[in-house]
């Protein structure tokens, strides 16, 4: 627990009990230290108090202790907590906001999601979802908190803000493959006069330390695919083995003007006022001409954008599939002529032929991705607003291998929200266009447009 004793502005602060591992990279003395670790390992709770130590750092052998690199703490000077999304941002405040909310020598601004420190410090929690947002000045020590998970671009925006300043940064994720921008960051520790330093911190190492349960984490490797294991428990292998789409066939779905169009078709992964998107794809045959994203969306209100985008584009109601598991389930009796698309529903058959999968969901994902790789789907819809969430889904569109009754799955949606931190609103939207495909199949015995 962080303590702090606050008298004629003199600050002292007892460090929490800390695992070998994490004294190694908290007290690191390379100015950039990269953590690439198993999930639940303490990355997170150590770093919060190494940011929080770095904002009362007031004399130079404090500061010196935490890192070389480190200024001492100046009325004014900031410390920046990173993290991909909002929630996550918040998650941090939260619990730092926790340790010093009984104080009244702290101003705590749940708004803007900062505190103000004794010495008129600040601690800023932001997001790094849009990077132009991590420029600005006085920044003096700074966390990139689930880095791998980030644009490459918020960590240049961040490089360049730490300039004038020379102030130390740290990363901690988890590992992603070894493709990933972090991951190739991580590497530069390797090279001869290196300000960085790499961590890899495994389940096991964690295990050592007293902070997971070795039969909690025997488990995980039973629940999910080896390479998942390897890469989210042990931070190793290559997350991307299994990949079902390619990367030059994800860029090609800017430029494949040449597909032709075809009958009209939306399809709709419903949402309310939760952390998912309300995401709906408009197509023309399997041109893509429109895209609609909510954020948040009343039951009444997704009825009604989803009949004025049919409408709008022409789309007849039976060519219109709507995610219709859970909160989507309330529209049957609005689009009655409309597909309900059931995840764990039956794949369907073709030409009278059971299919090697073990839901239509997974079916719809092997036919889409199947689609994407051929130079068969053309974004003619300007999605750049969206285009990094839809292309780090698509990344994520995976062969789980073989399911317990031995038919193809890819990943369950609670493994991709492990991979990328939340749910994969474009990509379902999008799968489930293949289901007029197979359908068409299914019923004439040729291919659908």
């Amino acid at each position: 627990m962080i303590k702090w004793l606050v008298l004629l502005m003199v600050i002292k602060i007892t460090p929490p009990k800390l695992t070998g591992y994490q004294k190694d990279f908290i007290y690191s003395d390379k100015r950039f230290t990269t953590v690439e670790a198993s999930t639940k390992t303490g990355k997170t709770f150590s770093h919060i108090y190494w940011l929080f130590a770095c904002a009362h750092a007031n004399k130079e052998l404090q500061a010196k202790k935490l890192n070389p690199h480190l200024s001492i703490a100046k009325e004014g000077n900031e410390y920046w907590w990173c993290a991909p999304v909002y929630a996550q941002s918040q998650i941090a405040f939260n619990r730092t906001k926790r340790k010093v909310s009984l104080n009244p020598n702290y101003t705590i601004n749940k708004s803007d999601l900062t505190i103000t420190t004794p010495l008129d410090t600040v601690l800023r929690f932001k997001t790094a979802k849009d990077p132009d947002n991590l420029y600005g000045e006085d920044v003096y020590a700074a966390v990139m908190d689930e880095y791998t998970r980030m644009k490459a671009e918020s960590w240049y925006a961040l490089r360049s803000t730490l300039t004038a300043t020379k102030a130390p940064c740290k990363f901690i994720g988890n590992f992603k493959g070894k493709s990933n921008w972090g991951h190739q960051l991580s590497l530069k520790a390797n090279q001869e006069d290196s300000e960085y330093e790499r961590f890899k911190i495994t389940a096991y190492d964690a295990i050592a330390a007293g902070i997971l349960d070795r039969e909690e984490v025997e488990q995980a490797r039973k629940d999910l695919p080896q390479f998942m294991f390897n890469a989210l428990y042990l931070a190793e292998g290559d997350i991307d083995e299994a990949r079902l789409v390619d990367d030059d066939a994800i860029q090609d779905l800017l430029t494949n003007d040449f597909v032709k169009q075809g009958q009209k078709y939306l399809t709709a992964d419903i949402a309310f006022q939760g952390s998912d998107k309300f995401v709906v794809w408009i197509w023309n045959g399997w041109r893509v001409i429109g895209l609609h994203v909510v954020d948040k969306s009343s039951p009444n209100e997704v009825e009604q954008i989803i009949k004025g985008l049919a409408t709008k584009y022409g789309v007849p109601q039976r060519n219109i599939a709507y995610d219709a598991d859970g909160v989507g389930s309330f529209l049957k009796g609005y689009l009655k002529n409309a597909k309900e698309f059931h995840n764990n529903g039956s794949p369907l058959k073709v030409r009278g032929k059971t299919q090697d999968y073990s839901k239509l969901k997974d079916q719809c994902y092997f036919g889409i991705a199947m689609k994407i790789n051929a130079s068969e789907i053309y974004f003619e819809a300007d999605v750049s607003d969206y285009w990094n969430e839809i292309v780090e889904e698509l990344e994520c569109i995976k062969n789980r291998a073989f399911g317990t009754d031995g038919k193809l799955e890819v990943l369950r949606k609670k493994e991709v929200k492990e991979i990328i931190g939340r749910s994969p609103d474009f990509s379902d939207a999008l799968m489930m266009r293949y289901y007029f495909e197979v359908g068409t199949v299914k019923k004439f015995g040729v291919a659908g447009v």
